[in-house]
């Protein structure tokens, strides 16, 4: 009895990691581009409902817009799985977001600061060159 209570338990744990592999679709667009579904898309009137990977949020995507749907192999599937998020530095319009980087004047803005004088000063002999001849 313990030899088969054992052995229920190997298949019924086997059933499980097989049952766990994750089921995608691509979906591609007709210009060009692809999107990424946990579900099948579902056929809504005249758009495709379905939930996008990985975040799951819900979309809708006009049925004319869909080229086709096709389910992802395992080995596209372990490729679209996000391995880490790359978090995004600051953007030269923002600025710094602490102002001891920033030196001495700190602030908001310095950086656009600094990148509109830049600008100035290697545009400065333009004008000479781009007048008219009048």
């Amino acid at each position: 009895m313990p030899k088969r209570l054992a052995g229920a338990t190997v298949l019924l744990v086997c059933a499980f990691a097989l049952g766990a592999e994750e089921i995608l679709y691509q979906i591609d667009l007709v210009p060009s581009g692809k999107l990424i579904s946990r579900d099948l898309p579902a056929l809504k009137g005249t758009n495709y409902l379905f939930h996008q990977y990985p975040t799951g949020t819900l979309i809708s995507v006009r049925k004319s817009t869909v080229k086709q749907i096709t389910r992802m192999s395992p080995a596209a599937v372990a490729a679209a799985n996000p391995t880490r998020i790359v978090p995004i530095r600051d953007l030269a319009f923002q600025g710094p977001k602490s102002s001891a980087s920033g030196g001495s004047r700190g602030g908001r803005y310095t950086r656009i600061d600094s990148a509109r004088s830049a600008a100035a000063n290697a545009n400065a002999g333009t004008a000479g060159r781009t007048a008219s001849p009048d």
